[in-house]
């Protein structure tokens, strides 16, 4: 099961709880959508594991502006401050 959540309004309790819970007659809420037809999150290593191999990928040239950007980050960071400085 996959899931979404978004930021709804409540306005007179037009949205109905799936348990015993009351909702507000107006209020702001997360609302999350489950969807039973998409394939679930992987949970575990060994199922993300089993799933590697139809993940999407960069392609090459697109993997190496990538690796650059994040080179290019790194070399303009600053050495944190100890501190007792």
């Amino acid at each position: 099961m996959s899931y979404k959540t978004l930021e709804v309004e409540l306005e007179n309790g037009h949205v109905r709880p799936a348990g015993p819970e009351t909702l507000p007659a107006r209020a702001r809420a997360l609302l999350t959508l489950l969807d039973s037809n998409l394939r679930p999150v992987a949970q575990t290593c060994a199922e993300l594991a089993g799933r590697w191999r139809d993940l999407e990928r960069l392609a090459p040239e697109e993997a190496n502006a990538f690796a650059d950007d994040l080179d290019n980050a790194r070399a303009k960071l600053t050495s944190p401050k100890p501190a007792w400085d």
